[in-house]
């Protein structure tokens, strides 16, 4: 009876270590970010693929996890200039502080951008301006992410307006 007891005891401690073992730690931050949003004032006008890379993790600190952001994106009708012609290519180059506890977080991100504007290329030749430009790119928002697996990001930026988007984190 003695030595089925402390069997079972060993066995019960094995399998609760096992289980342990597998589990994530939620205060993980992701090392790569990839996701997909879909920006909007009052009509969609924007799309960007957005890549975001950990570079330093401070536990004590407000933000809990700064990210190095690259995104690529267009949009359409984003009116930079006093010619308002708005519809074009944009790139950013930024940095994104998250901070929060678990799998949900705050996002403040900041940088800046280059706006390459396509809608006068016919007229360029015509004496058409090119509103090409640079932008500041900045961004505050909501984001769920969990150290490996599904991201949810909405929120407010320069040139995506209201944004909705979804991605994947590892």
């Amino acid at each position: 009876m003695k030595s089925i007891t402390t069997f079972l005891l060993l066995t019960t401690s094995c399998f609760a270590l096992s289980l342990n073992a597998q589990e994530l730690n939620s205060n993980e931050a992701s090392k790569n970010v990839f996701n997909f949003s879909l920006g909007s004032f009052v009509v969609l006008n924007s799309a960007h693929i957005t890549y975001d890379r950990l570079i330093a993790k401070k536990a004590k600190s407000f933000f809990k996890s700064y990210y190095f952001t690259t995104k690529v994106g267009g949009n359409a009708t984003l009116n930079f200039s006093d010619t308002n012609s708005g519809t074009g290519l944009l790139t950013s180059l930024g940095f994104t502080g998250l901070t929060g506890k678990g799998n949900d977080h705050l996002e403040i991100g900041v940088g800046l951008g280059y706006f390459f504007d396509s809608s006068t290329s016919d007229d360029f030749i015509e004496g058409g301006v090119d509103d090409s430009q640079f932008y500041p790119s900045i961004s505050l928002g909501y984001r769920k992410q969990s150290p490996k697996g599904f991201v949810f990001r909405t929120g407010l930026g320069a040139a995506e307006w209201f944004y909705v988007g979804f991605g994947y984190s590892f």
